[in-house]
Order: C-alpha cells, then sequence, then structure tokens
C-alpha cells in the first residue's frame, strides 16, 4: 500500500510555526531561570535560618552552662572533656524521676500536710538611741585622769558615756568616766575635767572595734545588715539596721577621703603596671514626691590592682570614657584591661593627654574564655585554640618567678614563638571557618586584639592575663547577691572605700578587723599630709612606731611620731 500524500504546508506557516516554537522556548526559558532564583533565593534563607537555629543552640548551651555550672571556666580542665558533656543527661534525667516518685510515696505514705510557714517576723519600730546602762553585757570601765589636774586639786566626780565596744570573744558596753576636780583659782573654786580623747563620730553609739567588726562582715564575708542586727540580737543587744547602715556610711566617706585618696594618688603617680576591671551594682534612687516608687539605677564598681601595693575599688555612676578619663587622670605606665571601648581614650585620646602615658594592655584570659565557649559547643576550632593558649600558659607560668628583668627576656626566647605561631594558626583558621558563630566570635577577637595581647611582652611586671582584677571584684558580686542594692551614690562611694581597705589588708597579711580598729583611732590625730603612711601597705612600720600602751588601750590620746628620715 502507498503512503497518504502531506498536505502542502507554504513557507509563510513554516515560518510562523517556527516563531512560535521559539517564543515559547523563550519563554520556558524565562520560566526555568525565575524559579532557579527562587531556588537560589530559598536555599539562602534556609542556610541563614540553620545558621541561626545553631547560634540559638549555641546559646542555650551556654545559658544552660551558666545556670547549673561554674561560671568561669576551669584553667584545669582537659579540652577533651568539654566534649563529654551529654554523656550522663539520660542518667540524671533517670534520677530525677526516682527522686520525684519517691518524694510522692513518702508524702502519701505519711499523710500529714507539712506545717504552715511562721508568719514573716516585723521589723522593731526604732525608739532612739539605746540606753547601753540597762544592757546585759559585760562592762569596762575606763576611766581617763589628769595628774597634773589631780595635783591642784581633788577629784569630785565622772562623767560617764558608753559605747558598744567588741573583742575577740564578744561584746561588750565600754564606760567611758571622764574625771572632774575641784580646783581653787584666784581664790575662786571652779571645776575642771579631763578634756574628752579625739573622736572621727563625736557622740556615737559604737566604738571604733563595733565600726570594724561591721565593716569586716558586712564588706569582706558579704553578710548583710539584717542579718548582723539578728546576730547581735542573739549576743544580747539590739543594734538596728539603720544605725549600723549609717555609721558604716560614715566610716567609708572618711577613710576614702584620707586613706583611700591617698592610695590611689600614690598608685597614679608611682606605679608602673595597673590592672582593672568593671561591674555594674545596683543603686537604690532617692526620694520622690508622690507616685510609685522607681526602679533602682545602675552604677559601676571599677578595681584597680596597683603591682603588689595595693587593691583600690571606685565607684562611678555610669561606665563611659569620661568616667574612666577622670578615674586615671594622670597616669603614666600600662594598663592591663579587656577589650571594652571605654578604655579607648585613655590609648588614642587627644596627643596633649596621651603623650608618653598609657599604653593599653589586652588579657588573655579574656581571649581565652572566648575559645573556651566555642569548645563547649563543640566547636573544634575551639579546642584547638585551648591547647595552644594551654602551652602558652605552661611557657609563662615557669617563668613567673623570676626577676622582671629576666622574665621579659626568658619570655622572648620560650612564649613569644609560642604566640607568633598561635596568631599565624588564628589566621588561617579565620580563613578556613565560615558563617558567624563562636568559633570566628574567638578568632575574631584574637585578630583585632593581637596588638594589646602581644603588649603583655613589654614588661617583665606584666602578668599574661587580668584575672587579678576580676579576683578582686568577686567581693562586689557576692555583696550585689547578698545585700541587692546600695542606698544611694554616696553609700557606693563609701562602700567602695571599705572594699578598698579590706582587700589591700589581705594583700599585706593583716587582721582587717585589727587594722581598721586601730586606724579608725589614730586617724583623728594623724596629719593630713602624712596619710599614706596610714596605708596597709605601710602600717607595720608605722604602727611600729607608735607608742604601744596607747595603742592598746581602748580610748585615750595617740601620741603622733615624727616623720622618718628618708
Amino acid at each position: 500500500m502507498s503512503e497518504a500524500p502531506r498536505p502542502h504546508r507554504d513557507v509563510a506557516t513554516l515560518e510562523r510555526e517556527v516563531a512560535e516554537r521559539d517564543a515559547l522556548i523563550a519563554a520556558l526559558q524565562l520560566q526555568n531561570a525565575t524559579l532557579e532564583g527562587q531556588v537560589a533565593t530559598l536555599d539562602g534563607q534556609i542556610a541563614a535560618l540553620q545558621s541561626a537555629l545553631v547560634n540559638h543552640a549555641t546559646e542555650i548551651e551556654l545559658l544552660k552552662r551558666r545556670l547549673f555550672g561554674p561560671r568561669s571556666e576551669r584553667g584545669g580542665t582537659s579540652e577533651l572533656q568539654l566534649l563529654l558533656g551529654d554523656m550522663l543527661a539520660q542518667q540524671a534525667a533517670l534520677q530525677k524521676q526516682l527522686d520525684e516518685a519517691l518524694a510522692k510515696k513518702r508524702e502519701g505514705e505519711d499523710g500529714v500536710p507539712p506545717p504552715a510557714a511562721p508568719p514573716p517576723a516585723t521589723r522593731p519600730t526604732p525608739k532612739g538611741r539605746r540606753d547601753l546602762s540597762v544592757s546585759s553585757l559585760p562592762t569596762i570601765i575606763v576611766n581617763l585622769t589628769d595628774p597634773e589636774l589631780a595635783k591642784k586639786g581633788k577629784l569630785i566626780d565622772y562623767d560617764e558615756s558608753r559605747q558598744l565596744f567588741y573583742e575577740p570573744g564578744g561584746f561588750k558596753v565600754l564606760v567611758k568616766r571622764l574625771a572632774k576636780y575641784e580646783i581653787e583659782v584666784g581664790g575662786k573654786t571652779t571645776v575642771l575635767g579631763v578634756q574628752a580623747p579625739k573622736t572621727l563620730f563625736r557622740r556615737s553609739l559604737l566604738h571604733t572595734s563595733v565600726l570594724a567588726w561591721l565593716a569586716v562582715h558586712k564588706f569582706a564575708l558579704g553578710v548583710p545588715c539584717y542579718r548582723l542586727e539578728q546576730h547581735l540580737e542573739s549576743q544580747g543587744e539590739r543594734l538596728d539596721r539603720g544605725t549600723m547602715c549609717r555609721n558604716l556610711e560614715e566610716v567609708g566617706s572618711v577613710l576614702g577621703a584620707t586613706i583611700v585618696h591617698a592610695m590611689m594618688r600614690d598608685a597614679i603617680e608611682h606605679c608602673g603596671v595597673l590592672s582593672t576591671d568593671a561591674t555594674g551594682a545596683a543603686i537604690q534612687p532617692g526620694p520622690r514626691e508622690g507616685g510609685p516608687k522607681r526602679a533602682c539605677k545602675k552604677g559601676h564598681f571599677f578595681t584597680i590592682v596597683a603591682d603588689c601595693d595595693s587593691v583600690l575599688f571606685a565607684y562611678t555612676e555610669k561606665h563611659t570614657q569620661d568616667a574612666v578619663a577622670k578615674l586615671f587622670h594622670g597616669y603614666r605606665g600600662f594598663l592591663q584591661c579587656d577589650a571594652s571601648s571605654v578604655y579607648d581614650i585613655l590609648d588614642r585620646g587627644p596627643p596633649e593627654d596621651t603623650d608618653g602615658g598609657v599604653v593599653l594592655v589586652g588579657c588573655w584570659a579574656h581571649l581565652r574564655r572566648y575559645f573556651f565557649e566555642a569548645a563547649i559547643c563543640k566547636y573544634a576550632v575551639g579546642v584547638q585554640g585551648l591547647i595552644r593558649l594551654r602551652a602558652i600558659y605552661a611557657a609563662d607560668n615557669a617563668l613567673a618567678k623570676l626577676p622582671p628583668v629576666d622574665r621579659k627576656q626568658a619570655r622572648e626566647t620560650r612564649v613569644v614563638p609560642l604566640v607568633d605561631a598561635f596568631f599565624e594558626w588564628v589566621q588561617g583558621a579565620a580563613r578556613a571557618t565560615q558563617g558567624r558563630n563562636l568559633a570566628t566570635k574567638a578568632l575574631g577577637y584574637a585578630i583585632n586584639q593581637e596588638q594589646e595581647l602581644r603588649r603583655v611582652f613589654l614588661d617583665g611586671r606584666i602578668p599574661l592575663d587580668n584575672t587579678r582584677s576580676e579576683r578582686a571584684l568577686r567581693k562586689i558580686v557576692v555583696g550585689r547577691k547578698n545585700w541587692m542594692f546600695y542606698g544611694s551614690d554616696l553609700h557606693a562611694d563609701a562602700a567602695a572605700a571599705i572594699f578598698s581597705i579590706i582587700a589591700t589588708c589581705r594583700l599585706h597579711g593583716l587582721d582587717p578587723w585589727k587594722y581598721l580598729d586601730e586606724v579608725l583611732r589614730v586617724l583623728p590625730y594623724w596629719p593630713k599630709e602624712r596619710h599614706l603612711e596610714l596605708a596597709p601597705k605601710f602600717w607595720a612600720a608605722t604602727r611600729a612606731r607608735l607608742d604601744a600602751v596607747e595603742l592598746m588601750a581602748p580610748v585615750g590620746v595617740v601620741t603622733v611620731p615624727p616623720v622618718t628620715s628618708a
């Protein structure tokens, strides 16, 4: 059979069909390009969401650690231990279920509801100055007489005053008796009394020993005043917490304006290396006429560790460059701090303020902290960085006991090569690590702070990290947890002065209570231009020059020794 003949199509029809087919192909190609663009956009969105998910997971991991684990990294922890954190999670969950079931079973067996909580104790209303004459505490009587007046007349009576007194073993009542003499002058009889010894706080209910006891228990041990009030009541004496706060504020203000001020000026003018850090604190606002109570504002405590001389604290209302510039005004030397921008004004400020002045030094502990957080969240970069930093710390710790000049030379040969290798590794790891996560954050901090971190090796006196100032701030943090806020800016400033005295006493191995008791008695007699002699660093030498009998007496005149020759 023969095939049917194909219909004849002219050239115009064929050209039209070709054009339609080409148009259809072009439309399909355009649609395909649009779909590919949409796919690429969705891929980018998916990648961004996955990155955000990873970042949120790492943040949750860090928050869980800060809630249930130690708040700071441990230098003795093996890096590989950080990768094993989830192995016992299931066992811990089972143990929790077992404990809950056991508690429910015991509650069902007993069938006795728990006893009702006692009503909260109400604070007694203050009723004016305490009358220590009716106190049941033991009594110490001190008679203050005048031999010269005794020769001219006869003793007729005593003027008595009482103070709460403390000595190791308990509280007592100190009865201070000022003798009165009947003397004949110009044919007339008159009465003259012994002049009372000088004191910082006139008509104070509390002896310097009690003021020292309050300062040490609150600012060294972190005990709030309401607990001290309970403790004193258990000892047989009632002392209102408001009285405690007022007296502590007075003590801190006096110490801050005298001894601590002299210590601060000495550190600014003579120390070559200062370490500093800061933390926040809640400050109670002042009273307001009408309306709701205002929330606490945030203040800031700076700590300044001055070589091996003193540990100083300073309160500022704001954590700003202006506050830092005022605090370190006139300082010329190395300042070791974190990477906060508030310190930049000291290093990059106006030329007239910084020529030959402050040199900012980085902290290797802050760098290690970033790699530690990355290692917690299972980033290999974090573990590798910790291993390299551990080697740097080990090499530097072996040189810690060398004199500064020898230590600087030994660092050049033993530690600096490790540092060079570390930063070379950081550069390579940064190029190979993509995204925004804890690993890139640690690497970025190392790159941005390389210059400041290398300045540690410019002087043998500079430690590898700034942890000594961070350790000093722990007392501020303990207080922030225990008494929650400071009553005012003035109270916070006074607290900073007491913190400074207590921390420096511990630095030099002094008993803070004994030091404060003696210094508060000596200070009224001491010349203003010689306050530095009363600082804890020089107190042992100054105390040796004082009259031991006068110093041991609970009340009396203190003789100021002459200035020693240089």
